[in-house]
């Protein structure tokens, strides 16, 4: 009697472990977390500043640039997100750079972002930006942008003198849910 009962008690931890198992091997995998992922286009230009060598701030039109980014945001938490934009300057000598920023979505049209920005060709410059930007909306997946930004370059081999170099750019372009 006891060999059924420890035979029987057996049985069941086996069946138990292997339905176990099974469920765990045989389950999909859970989606719970994907990435939004919004690709763009745009112009831009301002104003750039820097000391004229008289200890005050020139101020001068900015070289118009074509920029190309995406933005990553969590489908859990849609209202921030991390966005790299790639640059080039299209005018007299112009150089190659980028930003890596991040950002915060109050609303669903409106957002402000700060973080990094530089060129590395063919001299270098360093230093934050922030910044906000409007959407406004072209359908469900499609929209444009106009982004006024501010960045602050003290470092890079590319500077007035021993003085940062400024940004005040106004940028319009395209971004397209991908």
């Amino acid at each position: 009697m006891t060999s059924i009962r420890s035979s029987a008690a057996a049985l069941r931890r086996c069946v138990t472990v292997s339905t176990l198992l099974g469920a765990t091997l045989l389950a999909p995998t859970a989606n719970a977390e994907g990435w939004l992922i919004d690709g763009e286009l745009g112009l831009s230009t301002g104003l750039e500043g820097g000391d004229d060598g008289a200890g005050e701030i020139e101020w001068r039109r900015a070289r118009t640039r074509v920029s190309a980014g995406v933005e990553m945001r969590s489908d859990e938490d849609a209202d921030q997100g991390y966005h790299f934009r790639a640059f080039a300057e299209i005018e007299k000598r112009g150089s190659v750079g980028a930003e890596l920023r991040y950002a915060l979505w109050p609303s669903n049209k409106l957002g402000v972002f700060a973080g990094a920005t530089g060129t590395v060709t063919p001299e270098t410059l360093f230093g934050g930006v922030f910044g906000g930007r409007y959407l406004i909306p072209l359908g469900k997946r499609a929209g444009l942008y106009v982004e006024p930004s501010f960045s602050v370059l003290p470092l890079g081999s590319d500077l007035p003198g021993d003085t940062p170099l400024y940004w005040a750019l106004l940028s319009a372009g395209v971004r397209l849910g991908l």
